[in-house]
């Protein structure tokens, strides 16, 4: 009589001792027959993944197999490249691939704030229970409602359609604090020194009313974004000013505020001290919004400031990095607004390597390399392209959009091409914020003169000039429905036409009133 056996099982008498939870080269041998009740003269394979009888209620001579078990079949694999991270101090992404196993599968996934075992699984309730997944599929899930501050673990397991259990894959991490709200900053030259200045902090990111210790802000600079960031010192949480003194080289100054619980905000908006910029940095310091003063002054103007948040659960397949640029209201709220004006979105093309900005806007030349970003409009990624500069591991975006932009990694335009329309063909431009203007979006990897951009009726009487688009305003046409001597033009359909160097390109739009 043999069976296959793998693991520390091979060679040894199975009389119910335990059974380590590792695994061996599979091999050949005579099986000990005491308590199994294995009959003479058949072939059997006694098989198990990693780690999957571990901890398990066994069945003959108290070592039998789980509960549905068969003797001729495999347990599912592990759940494997498990990851979690925060969103906010009370929320978490979980990511996950589903192993392999027999028919359909189900998972498990435990969450709780000790560490949770073979020997604890059964007592710790599921957070998650999800059926009919595929093998070797990328999963995610969102959890809200945790407690700041607070480390979690995460246990997952596997459950095929055979009644067979896969080997527990675990993972922790600890949401953060929440922290007060970043100060609205501006800065100045007046007198011959850099004059910073911001709004009083009253709310935390979670939006309830928040208490600054006696030194409630504290002011940094640093020469560069990968550069070191140099404290300059503590500001009463009365005073809502900084002299920077003067300036002979150019810093980046920015302010954070402290709560009573010495918790730190995020870095406020940077405020370069000799130039006309004002920069918002990501938490993870991998992209960036440049904009002019003007543009930053009118968002404070409404109360508004601008911040770059990752959007972790878009990034797999194509999609390399994701950010959102957004606006938000003193409560944190964010508010559907688009800029008054360009600023410059710079990204990073990984999530690892070298990343440096040595401009405060992309080079004039447009560079077409195999990587693009995308927005996405609610309803559909849109492709935006932007210059891609390698040695700094960049791509650039000029845009007033705010929203989820994407960096992807895709085959560029070797002509100019018009990439999409959006809306695709029908809008309705009557102010509501839901597809107000026309987009014609296009690559120009060889930097064509734009010209003769109109907007024509089907009698070919001239209605409107097509004006720079919001999506990318160095790649995109755009009509808002307004006739050139003023006025909204009728409904009905009409047609666009420009050049791109020596050739025409046009098309029909409907308009709807």
């Amino acid at each position: 009589m043999k069976y296959k056996s793998v693991g520390a099982i091979a060679g040894v008498a199975l009389l119910g001792a335990a059974i380590p939870a590792f695994s061996a080269a599979s091999m050949e041998t005579k099986a000990v027959s005491a308590g199994m009740g294995l009959a003479d003269g058949g072939t059997f394979r006694l098989e198990s993944t990693v780690g999957e009888v571990a901890g398990s209620s066994m069945g003959a001579a108290g070592i039998g197999l789980r509960p549905g078990h068969s003797g001729t079949s495999h347990g599912p694999g592990a759940v494997y490249s498990v990851s979690a991270s925060t969103t906010s101090g009370t929320a978490a992404l979980y990511q996950w691939t589903n192993g392999t196993g027999e028919g359909s599968l189900s998972l498990e996934v435990k969450v709780a704030t000790f560490s949770i075992t073979e020997v604890n699984y059964t007592s710790v309730g599921a957070y998650l229970v999800q059926t009919a997944l595929g093998f070797e599929v990328l999963e995610q899930r969102s959890q809200t409602g945790l407690t700041s501050g607070t480390t979690y673990y995460l246990a997952f397991r596997l459950r095929d359609s055979s009644n067979m259990y896969g080997r527990i894959s675990t993972a922790a991490f600890a949401t953060p604090p929440i922290k007060p709200r970043a100060p609205m900053a501006s800065g100045v030259t007046t007198g011959g020194s850099f004059v910073i200045s911001w709004d009083a902090v009253q709310y935390n990111m979670e939006g309830a009313t928040v208490a600054l210790k006696s030194q409630g802000y504290e002011i940094y600079y640093s020469t560069a974004l990968s550069g070191t960031a140099y404290f300059v010192g503590p500001v009463s949480s009365n005073t809502l000013t900084y002299n920077a003194g003067a300036q002979t080289a150019a810093r980046w100054y920015y302010v954070k505020s402290v709560d009573s619980s010495n918790v730190r905000s995020d870095a406020s908006i940077w405020l370069n001290s000799l130039e006309e910029v004002v920069r918002t940095v990501a938490e993870d310091a991998r992209a960036v919004v440049d904009m002019s003063p003007a543009v930053s002054e009118a968002l404070a103007d409404l109360g508004l400031s601008p911040c770059l948040v990752r959007q972790p659960q878009y990034e797999s397949g194509v999609t390399i990095l994701a950010y959102k640029f957004c606006v938000k209201d003193a409560a944190n709220v964010e508010q559907n607004r688009d800029l008054s004006s360009e600023a410059t979105l710079t990204m990073s093309l990984s999530r690892t390597g070298t990343f440096v900005i040595n401009a405060f806007g992309p080079s004039a030349a447009y560079t077409p390399y195999d990587y693009a970003v995308y927005y996405n409009n609610g309803v559909e990624d849109v492709k935006l392209g932007g210059t891609v500069n390698p040695s700094d591991g960049t791509v650039s975006i000029v845009t007033r959009k705010t929203g989820v932009f994407k960096v992807k990694q895709v085959i560029r335009a070797q002509a100019f091409r018009i990439t999409q329309t959006v809306p695709k063909k029908i809008f309705t431009p009557n102010g509501d914020g839901v597809w107000d203007d026309f987009n014609i979006i296009f690559e120009n990897p060889e930097g064509l003169d734009i010209s003769g951009a109109k907007v024509y009726d089907l009698s070919g009487a001239e209605v409107a000039s097509l004006r720079v688009g919001t999506y990318n305003s160095e790649a995109s046409l755009a009509w808002d429905g307004s006739r050139k001597g003023g006025g909204k033009a009728m409904a009905g359909i009409y047609i666009y036409q420009f050049k791109a160097g020596d050739k025409t390109y046009n098309g029909t739009v409907v308009l709807a009133r």
